[in-house]
């Protein structure tokens, strides 16, 4: 099982850093520090892609359209589905920290509110995962609280506690705790 410590990137000076990628290059998950003066992610969204997001430490602006923010904290994720605007920025004093989850490779980025397509957008934006919000689930990833009994290919646990994440290489049983939780990319 390969384990990534992401408290040593929260204690380090590097700004960014793809932590893996799959094999086919589909699926990426990126680490980012933002800094107050560090240029943000702009909003934006993906027509063939998506990608969301832990804040592992500080506190996130997070556009949900091109004129709308919401703020997420330490654990909590946000989600930029296939069509859904999406940005990133840090508008605290303190250095924000944030995992990406992104898939898949060719999954570009629109900034022209003109170009979004016209539909209703009504999936989950932002969780805390817990005992009564247990699965997200989208075309390309899962995020779930339960236990899992079959495993694949591009599936993680992040424990919010420790700030790791570790990739689950076999289908042995890997136990999931409160403070735990499965990533998976489809």
């Amino acid at each position: 099982m390969e384990i990534f410590n992401l408290s040593d990137l929260i204690n380090s000076e590097i700004k960014f850093s793809k932590i893996w990628e799959s094999s086919c290059q589909n699926h990426r998950i990126l680490y980012f520090q933002i800094d107050s003066d560090f240029v943000d992610i702009p909003a934006h969204f993906h027509p063939n892609g998506e990608d969301s997001a832990i804040v592992l430490q500080g506190e996130l602006t997070y556009d949900v359209n091109f004129e709308e923010q919401i703020t997420a904290f330490e654990n909590e994720f946000v989600f930029g589905w296939t069509n859904y605007v999406h940005g990133y920025h840090n508008k605290s004093s303190n250095p924000l920290h944030i995992l990406i989850f992104a898939t898949p490779e060719n999954n570009w980025s629109v900034y022209d509110k003109d170009k979004l397509p016209e539909v209703e957008f009504n999936e989950t934006r932002k969780t805390i995962f817990t005992h009564s919000i247990i699965e997200i689930e989208s075309r390309r990833m899962i995020f779930s609280s339960k236990k899992i009994d079959t495993y694949q290919d591009n599936m993680f646990i992040f424990n919010r506690e420790k700030k790791e994440l570790r990739k689950i290489k076999s289908n042995n049983p890997h136990p999931i705790t409160p403070e735990c939780m499965y990533i998976q990319f489809k």
